[in-house]
């Protein structure tokens, strides 16, 4: 995929201990991970992508920009 069109998933980390300074501490990294699979069990009851697509979009690291956006959505509320 082009690089113009993904985004790398921890730059909603960044965008998170921009706001709130208490997760930029090493403790809160499994926090994100968990934030990430309440977004992926969200995602999954929408149908949006199959299970598959969640765990190889953590493992890589990056998401599609709209996947992204709705992931920072998540993540930000």
């Amino acid at each position: 995929m082009k690089n113009e069109l993904k985004k790398d998933i921890p730059a909603v980390l960044e965008m998170l201990q921009a706001r709130d300074p208490a997760w930029k501490h090493v403790k809160m990294l499994p926090k994100f991970k968990v934030l990430y699979q309440g977004w992926r069990v969200a995602e999954l009851k929408q149908n949006v992508h199959s299970h598959l697509f969640y765990t190889k979009a953590w493992q890589r690291g990056w998401l599609s920009i709209d996947d992204w956006r709705r992931f920072r959505d998540y993540a930000m509320q």
